[in-house]
């Protein structure tokens, strides 16, 4: 064999291990990425999981002002009275995803239970 020989089967085996380990070491780096705890790089906690815990806080706030709306507006509906939702504390006093969602299912309730007959 000669050297040109040798030094071709070389090229093509470093080549060939080059694109069998690149995908293995670029998803090394995708998972580093991922990490939620500190980010390495500016040595600062990752403020994503805080955002994903503050964004359920705020559905359930919003969840809880539409069952407690909801059931407001089925009892005003039920007795016949002009819908008002201002008038109940809790929405005054709740906060702005609260006050959404109390509105939000006060309306659906009397919409629904208007012309109910018990």
């Amino acid at each position: 064999m000669n050297i040109q020989n040798i030094k071709k089967y070389a090229l093509s085996l470093a080549l060939a291990i080059g694109f069998l380990a690149a995908p293995g070491l670029s998803s090394l780096s995708t998972v580093n990425a991922q990490d939620w705890r500190r980010d390495r790089d500016n040595d600062r906690w990752d403020d994503r999981r805080q955002d994903r815990w503050d964004d359920r806080w705020d559905r359930r706030d919003e969840r809880r002002g539409f069952r407690d709306g909801f059931d407001r507006g089925r009892i005003d509906a039920r007795r016949r009275i002009r819908p008002d939702f201002y008038e109940y504390r809790e929405y005054r006093y709740g906060n702005r995803d609260y006050r959404e969602g109390f509105r939000r299912g006060y309306f659906q309730a009397f919409r629904q239970f208007r012309f109910d007959r018990w």
